[in-house]
């Protein structure tokens, strides 16, 4: 977080120019990716039931119609303007979710990691995407800018990634020798 906030920081200082959401961000309402069936599975190889909520991945369904599959996407709940960046094939739970995908010149992923950075959030239980956020002015540097800034985040990702599983490993190898100190 502090990273980002540093590079989306001296953006906002470099560029002079500001460009509003919806000129680089297109929203699809996801009633057409609805799922109709709320006995979700646990079984992961189905297709995931998604909220932009804390929860994410809601649990798996066996419908094999309205599923989305376009690619890249973000999912942003209009309610309490949660966000996640999605690259896989999904259902959704709630009509309240805006499906923004890119427009040319942008990267996605960039959106995503800017949208975070705002840190956007509401107490109030209305729709904020179409009223509020598309229309907000952004800096938006040059696609290749952009790009690095994907790659020096997702390398941070990674990183973090890789040393949380390094960290659960070695729970486990403690709980083991533990269990076995006394045999």
């Amino acid at each position: 977080n502090t990273l980002r906030y540093q590079l989306f920081e001296q953006i906002t200082t470099e560029i002079t120019e500001f460009i509003e959401i919806r000129d680089i961000l297109n929203y699809e309402q996801p009633n057409k990716y609805l799922v109709t069936d709320t006995d979700y599975s646990s079984d992961d190889s189905l297709i995931p039931v998604l909220t932009a909520n804390k929860a994410f991945i809601l649990g798996y369904t066996k419908e094999n119609f309205g599923i989305y599959d376009k690619g890249e996407c973000i999912i942003f709940d209009d309610f309490t303007m949660d966000i996640k960046f999605v690259d896989f094939r999904f259902k959704v739970k709630s009509s309240a979710i805006k499906i923004l995908t890119d427009k040319t010149d942008v990267n996605l992923k960039f959106m995503f990691e800017y949208l975070s950075f705002l840190g956007l959030s509401s107490n109030d239980h209305k729709r904020h995407y179409i009223s509020e956020i598309e229309r907000m002015k952004i800096p938006l540097p040059d696609f290749n800018k952009q790009s690095q800034i994907v790659n020096t985040l997702s390398g941070i990702d990674k990183k973090i990634k890789n040393e949380f599983e390094i960290y659960k490993l070695l729970l486990e190898q403690k709980q083991y020798l533990l269990a076995n100190l006394f045999i």
